[in-house]
C-alpha cells in the first residue's frame, strides 16, 4: 500500500483475475476472427473456444477461491444494491466501489454466462463444411440451427461487451479512476480514510487447484465427444 497525499494505492485484483481478463478478451477475439474462416481457420476457432471453456470455468472457480474482491459474494449484490447503484449513475453520481460496483457484478455473469451458452451451441452446432464434437448426436436441421443461433449469440455477446466498456469508461470518468489501468496493474488509488488494505494474493495451492478443476471440466468435454 502506497499513500500520495490524499490518497492510497491498494493491490485489488490478483494476477489471476487479471491474466484471465486479458486472455478471455484475446481468446474471443480470436473466435471471432475464425468464426467465418471455414474449414480453413476452423481448428483454431475450436481450440481458441475450447481455451474460452477452460477460462470461464477457472473464473467460476476463482469466484469462490480468489483474493476478497475475485469472489462471488463481494460483488453480487441484490435488485435493490443494483437499482440504487443504476440511479445513481444516471444522476453521474455514482458511488465509489473499491472492486467491482453492482452493475458491473451482474455484467460480469452475464459475460460468463454468454460465453457457456456461447461454447455449448458450438460444440452441437454444423453447418456444410464444419462441425462441433458433439454435432453428431442431433439432427442435422436442428445442428444448422445451432450455428445460425451460436452465429447471433456472437452478436448479442458484442453488444453486452459494448455496454461493459461504456460502464467502465463512464465510472472511469465520473470516479475519476482509471479502471483499465487497474486491471492491468491490478492497483487503484482511493480515499486514504478508506479502511480498505490490499488484498492479499491467493496461495500458490489455490491457483493450482482452480487450473486442475478448470482442465479436468475442459478435458471430460473433450474426451466424453463421440469418435
Amino acid at each position: 500500500m502506497k499513500r500520495q497525499g490524499d490518497k492510497k494505492e491498494i493491490l485489488v485484483w490478483d494476477r489471476a483475475t487479471r491474466v484471465l481478463h486479458w486472455t478471455l478478451v484475446t481468446l474471443v477475439v480470436l473466435c471471432w476472427l475464425t468464426a467465418e474462416a471455414g474449414s480453413t481457420w476452423f481448428w483454431t476457432h475450436l481450440v481458441a473456444g475450447y481455451g474460452v471453456l477452460l477460462l470461464v470455468l477457472f473464473r467460476l472457480v476463482w469466484g469462490l477461491m480468489g483474493n476478497r474482491h475475485a469472489r462471488f459474494s463481494s460483488f453480487v449484490c441484490g435488485w435493490r444494491d443494483v437499482r440504487e447503484h443504476a440511479v445513481a449513475l444516471l444522476a453521474l453520481t455514482p458511488p465509489g466501489h473499491v472492486g467491482h460496483n453492482p452493475l458491473g457484478g451482474w455484467m460480469i455473469l452475464t459475460l460468463l454466462t454468454g460465453l457457456v451458452v456461447l461454447v455449448v451451441t458450438g460444440l452441437f452446432a454444423a453447418d456444410d463444411e464444419v462441425a462441433g464434437a458433439y454435432a453428431v448426436l442431433i439432427r442435422p436441421g436442428i445442428a444448422d440451427a445451432l450455428a445460425e443461433i451460436h452465429e447471433t449469440l456472437y452478436s448479442v455477446l458484442w453488444l453486452f461487451v459494448a455496454l461493459h466498456i461504456i460502464g467502465v469508461l463512464s465510472i472511469s470518468l465520473l470516479g475519476r479512476e482509471n479502471l483499465v489501468r487497474a486491471m492491468w496493474t491490478g492497483s487503484k488509488r482511493i480515499p486514504s480514510d478508506n479502511p480498505e488494505t490490499d488484498a492479499a494474493e491467493p496461495s500458490t495451492a489455490r491457483y493450482l487447484i482452480a487450473l486442475v478443476l478448470a482442465a479436468i471440466g475442459v478435458a471430460a468435454v473433450i474426451w466424453g465427444a463421440p469418435v
